[in-house]
């Protein structure tokens, strides 16, 4: 799902935001631990451009460090690009729902496992409501409609389905909490089902800090994951919430890491 996270900026940051300016942008780090020997970081960015406030337009390219024992592998991951939509009430009561098509570029190189050498495509589609105006809860499900998925971290064949609840506590912060969770795919061993928490901080206008921590609850998920990211797009891939930990963590990673393990291509220990 190295799909973009965008579309959801609008909807996901604007809680308690003026309109949003037309053109936004994010850098992230990140890093994932799979075991004690294997683990993956990366430094992405997010550009976008909104010519309407419904239609967000992207790409987020990364830069990823895999780590396998004494193995290392460094360069470009694959290239993710988004056209998303998503409505958005204003007042923050309302449904608001959104969908997105992706496509993922073959920009990094699979012959050191850095990428999945074919492009890909896959949709995402998401719903939120505010049942108060300091609470926001959304949900979404990406799926790759192409050999391989979207995500080297989801299942292959399978489809994600990420819930999202976002609490406004003081001033400018905003708390998250994410659970997600592959749905289908062959092998039911590597269903990943993960947990995720962050806190995102308006440091001025649109320009938030955001940090965000997952955890592995099963599958081939990471067992730890912390990203920080700065910027004005959100964090992660969901048409409706740019603020999900775990989408984030799909968006940064992409499809970019290549790595045997049950006979897919999988970032795995």
């Amino acid at each position: 799902m190295a799909c973009m996270l965008v579309a959801a900026g609008a909807a996901a940051q604007g809680h308690n935001a003026p309109r949003e300016p037309a053109w936004v942008g994010d850098a992230t780090v990140a890093t994932m631990s799979f075991s004690d020997s294997t683990s993956l970081g990366a430094v992405g960015g997010v550009i976008a451009y909104r010519p309407f406030p419904w239609l967000t337009l992207g790409a987020a390219p990364t830069v990823l460090q895999r780590k396998a024992g004494a193995d290392v592998s460094s360069g470009f991951g694959d290239l993710p690009l988004v056209a998303a939509a998503s409505t958005n009430s204003g007042s923050g009561r309302g449904l608001n729902v959104g969908a997105a098509v992706m496509l993922v570029l073959p920009t990094g190189n699979a012959s050191i496992g850095l990428g999945s050498g074919v492009t890909s495509v896959g949709v995402d589609v998401g719903a939120g409501v505010s049942p108060t105006g300091r609470v926001h809860l959304s949900a979404d499900a990406s799926r790759g409609l192409s050999a391989v998925p979207l995500s080297s971290l989801d299942a292959q064949g399978s489809t994600w389905l990420d819930v999202d609840a976002d609490v406004d506590l003081f001033g400018p912060a905003t708390a998250t909490a994410s659970l997600g969770c592959d749905f289908g795919g062959a092998d039911t061993t590597a269903r990943a089902r993960e947990v995720g928490a962050g806190l995102r901080y308006a440091l001025r206008g649109p320009l938030t800090l955001s940090v965000a921590v997952t955890h592995r609850l099963a599958g081939d998920s990471p067992v730890w994951g912390l990203a920080v990211t700065l910027g004005t797009a959100g964090i992660g891939v969901s048409p409706l919430n740019s603020g999900s930990p775990l989408q984030g963590q799909r968006q940064v990673v992409g499809g970019g890491v290549a790595a045997a393990c049950h006979g897919r291509s999988r970032v795995c220990p």
